[in-house]
């Protein structure tokens, strides 16, 4: 293992879902909303009520604030602001999904972990982070292949995310393939450039690539 892998595994290490910064499930029961007088009065007029336009993804406007951050603490919680509209909308069966994975990781059971997080993407397909979730099973599995392939797919949902970027730059670079890691820990940099040792990451990649003792 090289000192940049080393040095990477203590940023992003392929442990707890839940626990973890890059895997945090919200307990939070959604709230239930009182009925509006309004749609009480239509409800008993017969009348349908107009339906209202769907609220906009505020996760875009997040990541380009991300990308603009002027400091690592202003960095720092937006970063908790996008992982936590990530993970935003989990039904109450998948978020039990996420923590029976969680429990069997613990427990080295990277096959219970890996099952639970299927049923959790067939619920709710949409939820990126859940793929990468499962990425981070597969890896701690030594399934690489596995776990490049749900992190493709999680990459292309959201190309925003600095945890998938990041999580792909390891896999690559412990398989040897160091332009692909390279090329990965700078797109980290792309979507947060205060990420936690993602300068000192890219320069020891570029630097085990030039072929220098690192």
């Amino acid at each position: 293992m090289t000192q940049s892998t080393a040095l990477y595994r203590a940023v992003v290490k392929p442990c707890l879902l839940i626990s973890s910064a890059a895997f945090v499930v919200l307990a939070i029961s959604p709230a239930r909303s009182e009925p509006s007088p309004q749609a009480t009065h239509s409800s008993v007029s017969g009348k349908a009520a107009p339906s209202a336009k769907p609220k906009p993804d505020p996760l875009p406007k997040v990541n380009d604030a991300l990308r603009a951050a002027k400091t690592p603490a202003e960095a720092r919680a937006l970063e908790r602001r996008a992982e936590t509209l990530r993970q935003k909308g989990l039904s109450a069966s998948t978020r039990l999904l996420l923590e029976n994975a969680d429990l069997s990781l613990k427990d080295h059971n990277y096959r219970k972990a890996e099952a639970a997080l299927d049923n959790a993407l067939v619920l709710q397909p949409d939820k990126a982070f859940i793929r990468r979730g499962r990425a981070r099973v597969r890896y701690a599995a030594g399934d690489f292949e596995g776990a490049i392939s749900d992190l493709g797919v999680a990459l292309q949902k959201d190309p925003d995310d600095p945890l998938s970027w990041q999580l792909l730059s390891q896999i690559e670079e412990e398989r040897h393939d160091m332009k692909a890691a390279l090329a990965a820990a700078q797109q980290v940099l792309v979507v947060d450039p205060w990420a936690a040792h993602g300068a000192k990451r890219v320069k020891a990649l570029q630097t085990a690539m030039d072929g220098r003792p690192i």
